[in-house]
């Protein structure tokens, strides 16, 4: 009776592991033909039932995973800035512990230069769209505002990490972390890509070089 009692507990958590991955796999699937719709004819133009016909699920279910395109773009943004779908922080993935553990200032702004110019490839696209939309929707408007100031307080930690380092060196400092956050923000918008790299044409290594080098010269050089 004991090993019957076993199988009857087990069988209930192996459904719920199935059930919790096909789960995952319909979010997956609707992120994904949100992102390209969104990048391919714009928020607004953009219907629950054209995402549901791309993800090849029905419209409810994009409904009941979501609510509302607003929070649809919101996980499309998130998913592209981590590169998955994976419940773990940005800065508890390797790329910023390495960038962390890094002790020479100079290669650190090079580290960080490298994720920003990874990250601005797999976004461009979809800040183009919430950007756009910000002025429009008051949701989008939301989103845009709460993505800014997040990115201004990981902006303000890496700044803060750059100048510990450089301090470390002997570097003689002339700004403040607060002031360092805001420049290394600045320097890393969206605005920033899109300027070189989009409208003038500049390759990723260009890019790359023109973060790593100016953040050197504007926080320690």
């Amino acid at each position: 009776m004991a090993s019957v009692k076993r199988v009857a507990k087990e069988v209930p958590a192996k459904v719920e592991g199935r059930r919790q991955r096909a789960a995952r796999e319909t979010r997956r699937k609707i992120v994904a033909a949100a992102h390209d719709l969104f990048v391919e004819q714009g928020f607004a133009a953009t219907t629950i039932q054209q995402i549901a016909e791309r993800a090849d699920v029905a419209w409810q279910t994009v409904y009941s995973v979501f609510g509302n395109k607003v929070a649809i773009l919101s996980a499309v943004f998130d998913v592209a800035v981590a590169g998955d779908d994976e419940p773990v922080r940005v800065m508890d993935r390797p790329f910023a512990q390495a960038i962390r553990d890094t002790v020479d200032p100079v290669e650190k702004t090079r580290l960080h230069a490298r994720h920003m110019r990874e990250t601005y490839a797999r976004i461009a696209g979809i800040v183009g769209v919430i950007e756009a939309g910000a002025g429009i929707d008051p949701g989008i408007g939301s989103l845009w505002h709460k993505l800014q100031e997040q990115r201004r307080y990981g902006m303000g930690l890496a700044a803060a990490d750059i100048l510990k380092a450089a301090r470390a060196t002997g570097r003689q400092i002339r700004i403040s972390d607060e002031q360092a956050g805001d420049i290394l923000w600045f320097l890393t918008g969206p605005w920033a890509y899109r300027a070189f790299v989009v409208d003038r044409g500049w390759n990723l290594d260009a890019y790359e070089d023109w973060i790593a080098q100016t953040t050197a010269t504007q926080l320690f050089g």
